[in-house]
């Protein structure tokens, strides 16, 4: 039943009135010292040489069974002998038998008056290991009926008649089901745990029927240690990890802490709910643990399980981190649990490289460019070519870009899909991409432009769009070329990503997309001979869309720069390239998320606080070098990237022969 792992956190009961209505208990040997409440009462009489009177005592030599179900809920941790499941817990002594010395019997005659009496005074939850083996049962149904419009619950034994049914099953309908748990009991054979024989089993009460263990070690009412079994026994065991429940979360009602017993039970006999388990064995780990923890911002909530955060790897994640290492969430039932979520920011550094690498690979395939010239028309197309199967014939052909242009007079025209990068010579270096758009957002690798032709510049206007899964794309840039320089403001519109990177899920997205604009310049120098030094940088200002279901409740504007040069040109009898980068960095920027900071009992609400995290990011320094070398026979290509900050290599090779 997981017991000790209450008990080794700390979930004592402490702050919870347990009603226990049985014939009393006695503080034998002090193992009740400080758990009896002033709320105890005694209902019963007794009769003595033929004369009935009012009884006034809470426990004596015939409290016999209530004894030890009290020990079994709240038994003093002292050191000496066996302790409570709840030791913490105070318990209501609601007497009820009636005793008859002079025949020396005795009757739970007053049951009634003590569940009444729990009703007014608003105890949450009582045992009662007793059972009505036979009717009228109306009584006992009004008075649980009344009981469980205070919201309170009852924890009965099922009865120890081996019946199909629990015995006070009759007295349970629509109007009070849910105030009452029947609890069967389970015995070890051979090492393994079974229904008792005489236990009643769940039968038409299924849904409201657990198990406990049905033989414990406890404290009898003359004060010695031993044995008390039965469905009596196991009972009490269920009212303390009620009590353990309401001692932790004060502003649950008796019946919502039975329905949280009800719901974590672990299942044992035929799959499901079933007619002799009922729901199962109680778990007190599982009662305690969350149930479908949700995050919220004050204004929306999220299961914490569909939730997390991306961050692209332009910015840092220890702020955020931090900001999320110690938030309040609720569960189904309402409880409150402190925690960290901060494991559930990632970030996936290679979420833009994965574009970019699939088309390096393409590239290091046997394929090439292919194109067609008309007049002002200009076409080409690169295409990889892949080997499946041993014979000749097992060749595939794919398309991986394409450019078309078309001038006329002083108008140009365009248009590319799956583009590469249009500012820079990337022999297979590695590097960072010059393109802004394709720095921000690669997605966008489709375009369409216009240009205007004056004198040896040119003005153009290029729209490019793109998606990768759920991330789209769609950037609208101005520019101006002279053949060496190109300026371009743009401005890039995502959808479910920031800076080309998923923005995450649930109450821990970053947010629904990102706008951005942003200004750049290239330029080429030429070095002598054929080589050329190409030199890049851009300055952008990114405004994330807020999603009304995140944490994150609102962010700065989140200015971002990179940087490069590049020099390529004729070498060993191919072309070889190398460069130094500072890529795509969040230079300023901060985050402002609303967590749950604490809970309120009096409103029986989290309270929410706001709290800022810097998205700064490291500044990263590459050093990419590349070379390749191709004839009518072969070709070979090789790239190296070093991460001077991170102290990481990669390494990009190809070599394709035609036979």
């Amino acid at each position: 039943m997981n017991a000790l792992f209450a008990l080794d956190s700390g979930f004592t009961g402490q702050g919870v009135i347990v009603g226990v209505i049985d014939d009393g208990a006695v503080n034998a040997n002090g193992e009740l010292t400080g758990r009896i409440s002033d709320l105890s009462r005694d209902f019963g009489y007794e009769t003595r040489n033929g004369v009935r009177a009012k009884r006034n005592s809470i426990g004596d030599e015939k409290s016999t069974h209530g004894t030890p179900v009290a020990n079994i809920i709240a038994g003093n941790r002292n050191n000496s002998g066996p302790m409570g499941f709840a030791p913490d817990a105070r318990l209501a002594i609601l007497r009820a038998d009636e005793v008859n010395y002079d025949t020396n019997e005795s009757s739970m005659d007053h049951g009634i008056a003590a569940l009444n009496y729990a009703r007014d005074q608003a105890i949450k939850v009582v045992n009662r290991s007793m059972s009505q083996a036979t009717g009228p049962y109306d009584v006992f149904s009004s008075a649980l009926t009344r009981y469980s419009q205070t919201g309170g619950l009852v924890v009965n034994s099922s009865g120890n008649s081996g019946g199909t049914n629990p015995n006070d099953a009759p007295a349970v309908n629509e109007l009070n089901k849910n105030s009452i748990i029947f609890v069967g009991a389970l015995v070890e054979t051979t090492q393994r745990y079974e229904l008792a024989a005489y236990s009643n089993r769940a039968g038409t009460m299924r849904d409201r029927f657990v198990v406990a263990v049905g033989a414990n070690v406890t404290t009898n009412a003359a004060g010695q240690v031993g044995v008390f079994s039965g469905t009596s026994s196991a009972a009490p065991v269920v009212t303390a990890l009620a009590a353990t429940i309401l001692s932790k979360w004060p502003q649950l009602t008796g019946q919502q802490a039975g329905d949280v017993i009800l719901t974590t039970s672990k299942d044992i006999g035929a799959p499901g709910v079933d007619e002799v388990f009922g729901r199962g064995v109680v778990d007190f780990q599982a009662a305690l643990a969350p149930i479908n923890p949700r995050l919220s911002n004050g204004v929306t909530s999220a299961a914490i399980q569909n939730s997390v955060m991306a961050l692209p790897a332009q910015m840092s994640v220890t702020d955020i981190r931090n900001a999320l290492s110690d938030v309040t969430v609720l569960d189904d039932f309402g409880r409150n649990y402190n925690g960290s979520v901060s494991e559930m920011v990632l970030q996936p550094a290679t979420s833009q490289r994965s574009h970019w690498l699939r088309r390096r690979v393409a590239q290091m395939n046997d394929g090439g460019v292919t194109g067609v010239s008309f007049g002002g028309l200009n076409a080409s197309f690169g295409y990889a070519t892949y080997q499946f199967g041993p014979n000749q014939a097992d060749v595939n052909s794919v398309v991986t870009a394409g450019d078309v242009s078309f001038v006329s007079g002083k108008f140009g025209f365009r248009a590319g899909w799956n583009a590469q990068d249009s500012l820079q010579s990337d022999i297979m270096g590695l590097a960072p991409f010059a393109d802004g758009i394709l720095a921000y957002a690669p997605q966008a690798g489709n375009s369409f432009g216009v240009d205007r032709y004056i004198g040896r510049s040119k003005v153009g206007l290029t729209l490019s769009t793109g998606s990768f899964g759920e991330m789209r794309a769609t950037a609208v840039t101005a520019g101006w070329s002279n053949g060496s320089t190109d300026v371009r403001l743009s401005y890039i519109d995502e959808n479910g990503s920031v800076m080309g990177t998923p923005t995450g899920n649930g109450a821990l997205r970053l947010g629904e997309g990102a706008q951005t604009v942003m200004i750049e310049g290239h330029h080429t120098f030429k070095l002598g001979g054929d080589w050329d030094l190409e030199a890049y940088g851009s300055v952008g200002l990114t405004r994330l869309k807020i999603d009304r279901a995140s944490l994150v409740t609102g962010a700065t504007d989140i200015l971002g720069s990179r940087l490069g040069i590049q020099a390529s040109g004729p070498a060993f009898g191919g072309m070889l390239s190398f460069g130094v980068a500072q890529p795509l960095n969040v230079e300023r920027g901060t985050a402002q998320l609303t967590v749950g900071t604490g809970y309120d009992l009096d409103t029986r609400s989290l309270t929410f606080g706001q709290r800022n995290a810097d998205l700064s990011g490291e500044r990263s320094l590459q050093i990419t070098a590349g070379f390749a070398k191709s004839n009518a026979r072969s070709s070979f290509r090789i790239g190296f990237m070093q991460d001077v900050n991170r102290g990481e290599t990669s390494a990009l090779a190809g070599w394709s022969i035609r036979y």
